[in-house]
């Protein structure tokens, strides 16, 4: 139980840096 909910905490940070990286990517660019 504990695994699970460490991995779905890796998955939903990883995919705030990279959410946070395509819009500062987005800024970057306009």
């Amino acid at each position: 139980m504990l695994g699970t909910i460490a991995f779905v905490m890796m998955c939903v940070s990883l995919s705030l840096m990279f959410i946070a990286g395509v819009i500062a990517m987005l800024v970057k660019t306009h």
